[in-house]
């Protein structure tokens, strides 16, 4: 399910700003991703079958997937459909550690979901596809925790082309890029290019794009400021 999505974005940068060799190996890059994200408001906490009611398990990462084997389908069922009928689903729900982000006795949980395709077979439109997804995502959570469908008073959807739309993720790849062989160390984003310096002289790169690519860890930002600080040592004393 990699794309190739780069060239969507020649409109941040002119193509004759940049060297025709960087320009056309970085037509190669690849992204693409196989998530579905949401964020949801709800009216009271989940009770899962295998777990009943409040406890420290709500402040974790809850992974829906019950089996390798219902995984490998997850991704199959995706590159064949566009989307797992079948997925799996990582429910966080962050409210049960700040309850400032939501009024009393209510809260909020992201749900991140895997698989999906970031372009739909056939030419059919994720804008088409959207709500009819969100809601098979809503009831998976729903057979694990009864009730928590209607428990749900909104939600914000974010399939892959809203990530690419709303927040420059080609593909809606949340890793800026492939993490294949071919994409990694000094490969990232390109061999030549992996110390956080771009090719227009003071333009540097420090998201997951860069060396060692994305997870939050903050690493790709601290080794780019490292970077900044060594060409302009003058100007941070």
């Amino acid at each position: 399910m990699v794309q190739h999505h780069v060239s969507r974005a020649r409109g941040i940068v002119p193509a004759g700003a940049l060297p025709p060799k960087f320009l056309t190996r970085i037509e190669r890059w690849r992204n693409g991703s196989g998530t579905f994200r949401m964020n949801v408001a709800l009216s009271a906490l989940p009770s899962f079958t295998a777990l009943p009611g409040d406890g420290d398990h709500l402040t974790a990462g809850i992974i829906l997937a019950p089996s390798l084997p219902y995984m490998d389908r997850a991704w199959l069922d995706a590159r064949a459909h566009g989307w797992s009928r079948e997925p799996v689903v990582e429910v966080l729900i962050p409210s049960t550690l700040d309850d400032t982000l939501c009024p009393p006795g209510q809260h909020v949980a992201s749900l991140f979901c895997q698989h999906v395709a970031p372009e739909l077979p056939d030419g059919k439109s994720w804008d088409d596809h959207r709500d009819e997804v969100a809601d098979l995502m809503i009831a998976t959570v729903d057979k694990y925790a009864p009730g928590f469908g209607a428990s749900v008073i909104g939600r914000q959807i974010l399939s892959p082309l809203d990530l690419e739309r709303q927040f420059g993720l080609l593909g809606g790849d949340i890793f800026h890029g492939a993490l294949t062989l071919n994409q990694l160390f000094s490969a990232r984003p390109m061999l030549g290019y992996a110390d956080y310096r771009g090719p227009l002289k003071g333009l540097y790169h420090c998201g997951s794009g860069a060396h060692p690519g994305g997870g939050v860890t903050g690493a790709p930002g601290h080794n780019a400021a490292r970077a900044i600080i060594s060409d302009h040592r003058a100007l941070f004393g």
